[in-house]
């Protein structure tokens, strides 16, 4: 697999932040399940939301006993309507700091041949969901605290695809495109008020639903370790970055600068902001 240097991450200060509960939503397998390893090893509860139930037990018990940690699961598609508000209504009562949006997809289609059907279940998932999500948990991490600052963050799982179109890719790279300019706008909101948002404009991964997509016989041996990519997601939320871009695919070796670029036009909208508003 391909390296990916590894960015220092404070675990202490990440849970003293963003604990004591995280959500993880499409929690099962893949990233979703790197991201739950590595809370619990710091000791954050965790939501697990996903279709599987039996997978979510399974991953919430085996985590539980390595690291003594609390957790809950939710079973749900999260392509249906209303998915989010039940995500949130799945963790009351409880301390959130942390929500991750961690949602796939699986298969290729060409647009025209397929039916809208897949389309609007992307819309429903990849858009819907995250903002019915992120605006319940927001909300709670602004009234962590007082005097207008809030606790929290928000970790969005996006896709290099969302960085430009891609051929059989039409809705997810759409609904891709969406998740990085929702959360850099977020992060332009609410850093400066102590809430954290990332995008990454996550790579090809070794993941499970990588290795059901390809063909058998297909070389997946110069793709990214999932674990490396979670890890470095979660230091830059900490670090209070608003996107990650994981160099990946045609054009990759400009993709750094593309990254500052956006990160230098979002600071500079920040400023633009506070003059037009007073703030």
């Amino acid at each position: 697999m391909r390296e990916l240097a590894q960015l220092p991450l404070d675990k202490a200060a990440f849970r003293e932040k963003y604990g004591p509960w995280a959500v993880i939503a499409g929690a099962s397998e893949g990233t979703g399940e790197c991201y739950a390893r590595e809370l619990a090893e710091m000791g954050i509860n965790l939501v697990l939301v996903s279709r599987r139930q039996p997978a979510l037990e399974s991953l919430g018990e085996a985590l539980k006993a390595e690291y003594g940690i609390d957790y809950r699961v939710l079973a749900q598609d999260l392509t249906e309507d209303g998915a989010g508000l039940r995500i949130v209504a799945a963790a009351a009562g409880l301390d959130i700091g942390l929500y991750i949006s961690n949602a796939g997809a699986d298969g290729f289609a060409s647009f025209f041949e397929d039916s809208t059907d897949a389309a609007h279940r992307l819309v429903r998932m990849n858009i819907s969901t995250l903002i019915d999500a992120a605006n319940g948990f927001g909300k709670g991490f602004l009234a962590r605290c007082q005097n207008g600052q809030g606790r929290g963050g928000i970790i969005v799982m996006a896709s290099g695809a969302g960085l430009g179109g891609q051929p059989n890719l039409v809705l997810y790279s759409a609904t891709k495109a969406f998740e990085i300019n929702f959360a850099e706008s977020l992060w332009a909101e609410y850093h400066e008020r102590g809430i954290d948002v990332i995008g990454i404009a996550a790579p090809i991964m070794r993941t499970p639903t990588l290795l059901r997509m390809v063909p058998e016989g297909f070389d997946v041996s110069d793709v990214y370790d999932p674990a490396d990519v979670t890890h470095n997601a979660l230091a830059g939320l900490l670090a209070g970055e608003p996107l990650q871009i994981i160099p990946d695919g045609p054009g990759q070796e400009k993709q750094p600068q593309v990254l500052a670029d956006r990160k230098e036009r979002l600071v500079g909208f920040v400023e633009f902001n506070k003059m037009f508003t007073g703030g």
